[in-house]
């Protein structure tokens, strides 16, 4: 039987799931070439009132532009009246599935968390509310990146001249929304509290309550800290939560930046004692004499103590080499990940789940990492959090590490390829096909670039155009 076409052009494949307002859909667009997936208006919402919130829901994400908000690509009705919304097609489990797998890493739960407050930033700066969300609005894609879901009933923040109604999903639901008073975006704070509080504990702050009863917990029940359901927490995650869910608005945090930027950048850990001071030189120091006594050697400041000593485990071998920028280690590991960890304490800021594994060495130029996978990527991550900014895929793994110059990266890769992507949108300016891999990691001096391949080849090329210098290069090298 052949599957239903919407407006003559997206074929519906498989029923992805069902929610409040309509039914989502596998797609493919016969237009575009491409898999997206469609969202149709539930009959019973096909009222005007329904069909108002349909297209809120459409305009409102349709007016963000985030690598952490799902894109929106057309909005429309068919032929039939049956209204549709097309969206990119995000691959992944949502974050609700995640936890039913059991408790994930506090270090991934942080990481998730920063991105989906930065994608919050990005909304609320826009004056957009998102007003539901939970875990299964946060979809984990594979390469570790989270995209926020359907802003179904959010609201532009210029029009809340009168209270909202209650609606969303009363378990992660601020206590303002819930006295149906005018909410504002430390509203979508507290529900971000509420799914951090979830993906730490497995729990949410209130437990199974029933309906009348989570309400009133919302209201006026302060929560239990989440490490005394989760023991080994750091205080500052207890510290950060109660904030959050705070059941007056002015006791948030005042943006979701300032989450973000906490969740990214924890306290630094404080070793006990006293500040360490300048010492006197012990006693067989003293040299010399005056008047027939020892006189002591003129005291030198002492070195600044260096951090204590810490290890970080990783899931399996760490061969690439670490960039140490601004107090942050940056590395990537054989198990699929970069990692961003303080570098007094070891303790994670975030980490980035690649495809395959990273032996590639990270650059950090201008609050951005660069970095290639085996997956065939380069990657560029937010320093900060871990978001991606952009990835660009190669025909081949990529453990050649970049350099990044006047705004280019340059890097090589498996497909026997050299590539020059701008650093800002990761679009290619030039490849430079080579005879084999390219392992090695480019230098970048004077305009040229030089770098070396498995053909036995070093070449140096214009690092404008990647074509071959004057240079007495490539120089075969003789085994």
């Amino acid at each position: 039987m052949a599957q239903r076409v919407i407006a003559g052009r997206y074929e519906l494949q498989r029923l992805l799931g069902r929610g409040g307002m309509g039914e989502v859909w596998a797609a493919r667009d016969s237009v575009m070439e491409r898999g997206v997936a469609v969202k149709l208006l539930q009959e019973h919402l096909g009222t005007t009132e329904g069909e108002e919130l349909f297209f809120r829901e459409a305009r409102t994400a349709g007016a963000l532009s985030h690598p952490g908000i799902v894109t929106v690509h057309d909005l429309g009705r068919d032929g039939d009246g049956t209204l549709y919304l097309v969206m990119e097609n995000v691959p992944g489990r949502n974050l609700g599935v995640v936890l039913k797998n059991g408790l994930p890493p506090v270090a991934d739960v942080l990481a998730w968390t920063a991105q989906a407050a930065d994608a919050l930033h990005a909304a609320h700066s826009a004056r957009i509310l998102h007003c539901d969300l939970k875990p299964a609005n946060l979809m984990l894609t594979p390469a570790g990146s989270v995209k926020m879901l359907d802003f179904g009933i959010a609201r532009y923040i210029s029009t809340l001249t009168v209270a909202s109604r209650v609606v969303g999903t009363v378990a992660y639901m601020p206590p303002e929304r819930l006295l149906g008073k005018v909410g504002d975006t430390r509203g979508d704070l507290y529900s971000l509290g509420c799914v951090l509080y979830e993906l730490l504990t497995g729990r949410t702050p209130f437990g199974d309550l029933d309906t009348p009863a989570l309400m009133y917990a919302h209201v006026h029940t302060p929560p239990a800290p989440p490490s005394s359901h989760r023991p080994g927490l750091p205080p500052h995650l207890d510290a950060l939560l109660t904030e959050l869910l705070a059941k007056e608005p002015d006791d948030r945090p005042p943006s979701a930046v300032k989450v973000r930027d906490r969740l990214s950048h924890p306290p630094e850990f404080s070793p006990p004692g006293p500040p360490p001071t300048l010492r006197a030189e012990p006693s067989h120091r003293l040299v010399g004499a005056v008047s027939g006594r020892l006189r002591p050697q003129p005291a030198r400041p002492m070195a600044k103590p260096s951090h204590q000593p810490w290890t970080h485990t990783t899931g399996r071998a760490v061969l690439s080499s670490p960039a140490v920028v601004d107090g942050t280690v940056y590395i990537g590991s054989d198990d699929n990940r970069v990692y961003a960890l303080d570098a007094a304490t070891g303790t994670p800021r975030w980490t980035h789940t690649t495809g395959a594994w990273v032996r590639s060495s990270p650059a950090v130029v201008d609050g951005t990492v660069y970095i290639g996978s085996d997956d065939r990527k380069v990657y560029a991550l937010d320093a900060a959090t871990g978001t991606p900014r952009w990835t660009h895929t190669t025909a081949g793994a990529v453990r050649s590490s970049p350099a990044v110059v006047d705004g280019t990266v340059y890097i090589g890769s498996d497909d026997n390829r050299v590539y020059a992507l701008d650093a800002s949108t990761g679009t290619p300016r030039w490849t430079h096909t080579t005879g084999d891999w390219v392992y090695s990691s480019p230098a970048v001096v004077d305009g040229t670039v030089y770098i070396g391949s498995n053909d036995k080849k070093v070449y140096a090329l214009d690092a404008s155009t990647g074509r071959g210098t004057r240079r007495p290069l490539p120089h075969r090298v003789t085994e």
